[in-house]
């Protein structure tokens, strides 16, 4: 126990917990389960809290004691050719994922109690976030990005849990678990709106109308659960899980740059919330003169983004000895999320062509998701110091078309990966990753999501974002480290072997009793004469009884 919490420390530390999440699960995670196809939910035996927190108490009992370590790295690639609101074909772009791994850190114990198991576990979403150009290079010189109304970095985003869970065997073939997940969250985003009202502007996509924003949401905590069971009465293991649904809430900053049109050259951003509704533009304007910032030039929003329930189910064969063959279904309820909402608290542009105010109102961002399902297979094989697994899904994509854009990268896609395990020692198992994810290109001609423009009253005849054509391509990568320290010691599920019983008591031949014999025994009946010459045979006494008689 005191080995593995020493070594998980040392790895929260060196292995630090830096990884993104967009808020998109693009894969299924973890190394093992991947290689897999994502068809480990029967078959879980591992530290699975986010998986199946039943397979903690499925594992042999020497190797409930476990430290695993691993990290996936997958190089989402996007090329969007976008058709702007007057029909025309803008060059292409390319959103590359930020090669940051997705990490892995968990552990498992049992305290000795044998139909008992609890699980540790760090660990993010398997997601990629994207990085797109802010301008692009044209022959008329540099120009703004196509998607720029979508999005153009979304780095501070980050989503991580970490999660306790216990798993309890009642029956030899039922195994129960629960897991909690305490979740923590922070998201930014740059991006563009538009600040063409329609009155000093009548072209709503003219640069010299863009405003950069950039939204940072503080640190939020939240927490999920997931409860699983596991039915093994052989060769056939059935197993499900449900993980309960959780909300992103909170206060985001706002940071805006004015547009470069000469009626915003003296413009600035200010809130009007509580005590900075008695500030006056002046009195902001002087601390900017002087080179200060004012406390009411910080602007604030109120953030909110649901998550969804997630139910896994498998069916796992065990009919081949070291072979398992796993069968698996996985719905996710994203429909839950129709929108993200951003709700400036009081916020303003300021002295727009001198004496114009312009107040920033919601910003509602249309998502129109739907539900996913997934319907993987794999299986593992297991022969002396290795193990070789392979798998593949095919899930079906959360946005239809005319809400897919930048930001909401997604479509129909067809995973397969292979893996394998070396185990140098019956401690320790390496293993490795290597798979693509095929997602199918789209075409977009009827987007129904509109450039944001924060100016109030809203235009009449909004601009759309999404359509274009998208290409994506995911390979990924993956390495990892299982470590059980008691892997070497006997089984200590086996019960030792019963005791003999008792001897008889010596007979009444024996050597022992001869010199205790009474008056009363029966000796009408003489012992048969000793044949000195012969070989007393192997059932005959042992050699100092035939000294006594000797003797005699």
């Amino acid at each position: 126990m005191k080995r593995w919490l020493f070594l998980l420390g040392f790895c929260l530390l060196a292995f630090p917990s830096q990884a993104k999440g967009g808020g998109f699960y693009l894969l299924e995670r973890g190394v093992r389960a991947l290689g897999r196809g994502g068809a480990q939910i029967a078959s879980a035996e591992d530290p699975s809290l986010w998986l199946n927190p039943a397979g903690l108490v499925q594992a042999p009992p020497n190797k409930r004691e476990s430290l695993l370590l691993d990290g996936t790295l997958t190089l989402l690639e996007t090329r969007f050719r976008r058709i702007d609101s007057g029909g025309r074909t803008l060059p292409e772009v390319s959103g590359q994922a930020l090669p940051l791994p997705i990490p892995t850190v968990a552990g498992s114990f049992d305290f000795g109690l044998p139909d008992w198991a609890f699980g540790i576990g760090f660990f993010a979403p398997n997601s990629s976030l994207l990085e797109w150009p802010a301008s692009i290079s044209t022959q008329e010189g540099e120009g703004p990005a196509p998607q720029r109304y979508s999005v153009i970095s979304l780095r501070g985003s980050l989503i991580s849990g970490a999660a306790l869970g216990l798993a309890w065997r009642p029956l030899p073939e039922l195994s129960l678990g629960l897991a909690g997940t305490l979740i923590y969250a922070s998201f930014g985003a740059t991006t563009t709106i538009s600040a063409c009202d329609g009155v000093i502007c009548s072209f709503p996509e003219d640069p010299d109308h863009d405003a950069l924003v950039r939204l940072e949401l503080n640190p939020v905590f939240t927490g999920t659960a997931s409860l699983g069971l596991i039915w093994d009465p052989g060769p056939v293991r059935l197993g499900a899980s449900l993980t309960t649904p959780y909300a992103l809430s909170g206060r985001a900053r706002i940071f805006v740059r004015m547009p470069s049109a000469p009626a915003f050259e003296a413009a600035f951003a200010r809130s009007r919330e509580g005590n900075c509704a008695n500030v006056s533009d002046e009195q902001i304007e002087a601390a900017r003169s002087q080179g200060q910032s004012h406390p009411c030039e910080a602007t604030h929003a109120d953030f909110h983004l649901d998550f969804p329930w997630i139910l896994r189910a498998g069916l796992a064969l065990d009919a081949i000895e070291n072979f398992t063959l796993e069968l698996a279904f996985v719905w996710e309820s994203w429909s839950v999320q129709r929108e993200a909402t951003i709700r400036p608290r009081d916020v303003w542009m300021s002295n727009a062509i001198g004496f114009l105010d312009y107040e920033v109102g919601p910003l509602s961002i249309p998502r129109g998701m739907q539900d996913t399902v997934s319907v993987r297979l794999g299986g593992e094989y297991r022969f002396q110091a290795f193990e070789v697994r392979a798998g593949a899904y095919f899930e079906t994509g959360a946005f239809p078309d005319e809400y897919l854009h930048p930001l909401t990268i997604d479509s129909d896609k067809i995973v397969g990966a292979v893996g394998g395990s070396f185990w140098p020692s019956r401690e320790i198992a390496f293993d490795l990753l290597l798979g693509y994810a095929h997602l199918f290109p789209r075409s977009v001609r009827n987007s129904k999501v509109p450039q944001a423009n924060p100016i109030r009253p809203p235009s009449s005849s909004p601009v759309f974002i999404g359509n274009g054509d998208y290409v994506m391509s995911a390979p990924f990568f993956g390495a990892g480290l299982r470590w059980y320290p008691d892997a070497s010691s006997s089984e200590p599920s086996s019960p030792p072997p019963p005791s003999p019983p008792p001897l008889p008591p010596p007979s009444q031949e024996s050597p022992q009793e001869t010199p205790h014999e009474t008056p009363h025994e029966d000796k009408s009946t003489p012992p048969p004469p000793l044949d000195e010459s012969a070989s007393p045979p192997q059932s005959q006494p042992s050699p100092p009884r035939l000294r006594r008689k000797k003797a005699k």
